[in-house]
């Protein structure tokens, strides 16, 4: 009679620790952090995402970025480039909670720095320009160039070039499409590939390789974080 007053309450709790465990299993994770390479952040970035709502397969997500170019492929005319973004975009959510399609649209905010050639052209005299052909270690280094052209009388110059830099605000769109994978433990591992987007004018970054200036072009990216 003991052992079944014994036994009897561990069987009654048997169905709701098993109706505990799989609420834990199946736990909505809608808040998460994560770093990415490439996408929406360009170079590198961390971002905040929150679902809409409970089990929600819409999602927000907002974050800093940096990017970095050596050539003039986000802005035309540019040398180099530095930037700090904002990406900000809405995604949704198709499958499971653990292996999902993840697709997104979104805009980057961001200010870039950029670095730039300014030239300028100077007139001299027959005598200065004699005495460069013939001295040109007298010169600046900055000097890319020193003709005369044939009217009469005959014109000199001298051509300079001047490394500027500024501050311009700079955007465009992206979408991503890819795959999410979220563990048990809360690890979350994303790849995919980011279209992006720009309308032209003085303030589109353009996304693509070297000094390709499409409006249109895409970026891969991968990211690692925490969903909770």
């Amino acid at each position: 009679m003991k052992v079944k007053n014994l036994f009897l309450p561990i069987v009654l709790c048997l169905p709701l620790t098993l109706s505990a465990q799989q609420t834990s299993d199946n736990e909505t994770r809608d808040h998460a952090v994560y770093l990415e390479i490439g996408g929406g952040s360009l170079i590198s970035g961390a971002s905040y995402e929150q679902r809409f709502g409970k089990n929600s397969r819409w999602g927000v997500r907002a974050g800093v970025g940096f990017g970095y170019s050596s050539s003039s492929s986000f802005f035309m005319g540019s040398t180099s480039t530095r930037a700090w973004t904002v990406p900000v975009g809405v995604n949704y959510l198709v499958g499971s909670k653990k292996n999902s399609l993840e697709v997104g649209v979104g805009v980057s905010l961001g200010v870039y720095n950029l670095h730039y050639d300014e030239l300028s052209y100077e007139n001299v005299s027959e005598a200065t320009f004699n005495d460069f052909l013939a001295n040109p270690q007298k010169y600046p280094g900055n000097m890319i160039s020193a003709y005369s052209d044939t009217s009469d009388p005959p014109t000199y110059t001298f051509g300079y070039r001047y490394g500027k830099s500024k501050n311009e605000f700079g955007y465009f769109f992206f979408g991503n499409i890819g795959y999410r994978h979220v563990a048990k433990s809360g690890f979350m591992f994303r790849v995919g590939i980011t279209p992006t987007l720009n309308f032209g004018g003085n303030h589109a970054v353009y996304c693509g390789f070297g000094d390709d200036y499409n409006k249109v072009s895409a970026i891969p990216y991968i990211g690692f974080g925490w969903a909770f």
